[in-house]
């Protein structure tokens, strides 16, 4: 017997890069305004480097939202409301690891 699709209408149609539109794994394209360089960990719009190295991949989630929820920097929108990431404060209080391609807590 075979299984009815789900039509749930209320899930995203995609997790696509909001400016761009690559699919989750890709690339950023060009210009993109949501892409992080690789390098620093800022908007990849406005880094200095001319080649490949600085390109980030899409994942499908905003750059920091993960780190925000994980080190517990969100902000409290009130009871019916899902609590929102503070790019800010992660900014703040953390470094780019290029390594690990990934914000992190500042040791000093």
């Amino acid at each position: 017997m075979a299984t009815e699709p789900d039509t749930n209408q209320s899930e995203p149609a995609s997790t696509n890069c909001p400016d761009c539109a690559v699919s989750p794994g890709n690339v950023h394209l060009d210009g993109c305004d949501v892409a992080r360089c690789a390098v620093t960990g800022y908007q990849r719009l406005g880094c200095p480097h001319t080649d490949d190295k600085c390109n980030t991949r899409w994942t499908g989630i905003w750059p920091g939202d993960t780190e925000c929820i994980e080190y517990g920097f969100v902000i409290d929108l009130g009871p019916d409301e899902d609590p929102m990431p503070d790019l800010n404060r992660l900014y703040r209080e953390c470094d780019w690891d290029p390594d690990r391609q990934r914000m992190v807590l500042r040791t000093a």
